[in-house]
């Protein structure tokens, strides 16, 4: 009788990312956010806080928040699956927006 494997349910990038977080930190583990962690590996960089925070930002939904994430994703070319994109926006609502659906 052979076993079916079973699908797994995180990216490789996202496993990855997660390594890297847990051993280069000195949070414990139950702290790891990976919405943080794929925010600030792909998004920091271009994306300093004041673009959440300007006056005329152009997000006021949290599903607009999820479609430019989305977008944003894609534009930089970035393979997230609809869990990563989930994990980045409620990371980013949670710390700069507080948005609710």
């Amino acid at each position: 009788m052979t076993r079916s494997k079973r699908p797994t349910r995180i990216t490789m990038p996202l496993a990855v990312l997660v390594v890297l977080w847990i051993t280069s930190t000195p949070l414990a583990a139950q702290d790891f956010d990976p919405g943080r962690a794929l925010y600030e590996q792909h998004c920091q960089h271009c994306h300093a806080e004041w673009v959440h925070t300007r006056e005329r930002r152009r997000v006021s939904s949290l599903g607009g928040l999820r479609q430019q994430v989305t977008s944003w994703s894609v534009h930089a070319g970035l393979p997230w699956t609809s869990e990563e994109i989930e994990l980045v926006t409620r990371y980013v609502n949670r710390r700069y927006y507080q948005l609710t659906e």
